[in-house]
């Protein structure tokens, strides 16, 4: 008999890191493991039909996870014993550490004796005092019997936060996901300059061989420092005919955008912004077609468009903060001059100076290094490491 596994994340149609990784784990598990049988549980969006296997979605919305759950577990499992494999963040995933805190003594008692083995895959993407993670997220950590991290910086301040005892008991590892060289390969990025306005955003817009084309693909959120992309894109203007694409998911949120980059006096004719999602083939066309890209996260625990760039053949540029950097060229790394500590989540984020981040990508620039994906990131040679990893959580 199949072993259910339910995945917890974002919606697997979503157009989000984690729904990416979420759905590119789910249809391998179920195309290569027939020991399972998968589903998804997850927010932001429908569902869809083209994925092999099974899905629920959920809103924005604590009280109907918590909820919903139990009935989603029967419909799913029915009276069988499986797995819940969350990939969230564990300060999200405080509900299934204290089920006690649950007022419904039916959904409480399925918490506190539930029907499954929490597996985690944690993406985590800053460090807190004294090189751990909070004491909220260690709550969440051990309540889970195996964990995964994204790279060994996150496994080494996980260990540190619940100390080596409880991570053997938890079979602690790092093991990074991959990216789909079927579709993230280099393309002829020249021709695809001179149609790039139409393909984003519907506009006869072309890029001229003179032009500097540096491509932004991230969230509209906190910890995506787009007001120094834009100091380092009005830098770089003063000596560069330079074209800026921002691929983003709202133009007005944390950043207002049209602001921002007016503020910094960088015209309508040098910005391209797209917000809808676009198949993967073509992200490969408009990142082969970029000179640079630049990834403006405050810390990344592996973050897709840094080696999507990389796999398409285009320099991108990072903080040297987070897990990602474990992947990436030196030279493609920026400094941090401090780290400051953030409220809520109590958790440290570098400062950059504007002229480190210029200076780091004149010499890209100038670079006749060859730019390509680390090896140990293509799913081709990864996936082994995944099977292994699951199998053996079967033993």
């Amino acid at each position: 008999m199949k072993i259910p596994l339910l995945i917890f994340s974002d919606t697997p149609s979503a157009p989000t890191g984690l729904a990416r990784i979420c759905r590119e784990l789910a249809t391998r598990i179920a195309t290569h493991l027939p020991e399972f049988e998968v589903a998804t549980i997850g927010y932001g969006g429908p569902t869809s039909k083209h994925f092999p296997f099974h899905q629920y979605s959920w809103t924005h919305n604590d009280e109907w996870i918590i909820r919903d759950l139990p009935e989603v577990w029967k419909d799913f499992a029915g009276d069988r014993k499986g797995i819940l494999f969350t990939i969230q963040d564990p300060s999200r995933m405080l509900w299934l550490a204290r089920p006690q805190t649950c007022e419904d003594p039916r959904i409480r008692q399925f918490f506190q004796d539930p029907p499954f083995e929490k597996w985690g895959y944690l993406p985590l993407d800053a460090v807190g005092p004294n090189g751990k993670y909070t004491l909220l997220i260690r709550e969440c950590l051990m309540g889970y019997k195996r964990l995964l991290c994204y790279s060994q910086w996150a496994e080494n301040i996980a260990l540190a936060t619940i100390g080596i005892s409880a991570a053997g008991e938890r079979d602690l590892q790092n093991l990074p996901h991959g990216i789909d060289r079927t579709h993230f390969r280099p393309r002829a990025g020249r021709p695809i300059r001179k149609v790039f306005g139409q393909i984003v955003a519907g506009e006869h817009v072309a890029i001229a061989d003179d032009e500097l084309l540096i491509g932004i693909v991230a969230t509209n959120q906190p910890r995506k420092d787009y007001g120094l992309m834009a100091e380092v894109a009005a830098d770089l203007s003063k000596r560069h005919k330079v074209r800026l694409w921002i691929h983003t998911d709202i133009m007005d949120k944390t950043w207002s955008i049209p602001f921002l980059l007016a503020d910094f006096n960088l015209t309508q004719r040098q910005q391209i912004v797209s917000l809808k999602a676009f198949p993967d083939e073509t992200m490969a066309e408009l990142y082969s077609a970029c000179d640079i890209t630049l990834a403006p996260g405050l810390g990344e625990g592996f973050g897709y468009p840094i080696f999507e760039s990389l796999a398409c053949g285009t320099p991108a540029i990072h903080g040297r903060y987070g897990g990602a950097p474990e992947y990436m060229p030196e030279s493609m790394l920026v400094e941090p001059c401090v780290l400051r500590l953030e409220g809520a989540g109590n958790s440290y984020r570098p400062v950059f100076r504007v002229q480190d981040w210029v200076e780091k990508i004149e010499a890209v620039l100038e670079s006749t290094e060859d730019i390509a994906l680390p090896p140990q990131l293509d799913w081709d040679c990864l996936w082994a490491r995944w099977e292994k990893w699951f199998r053996k959580g079967l033993r």
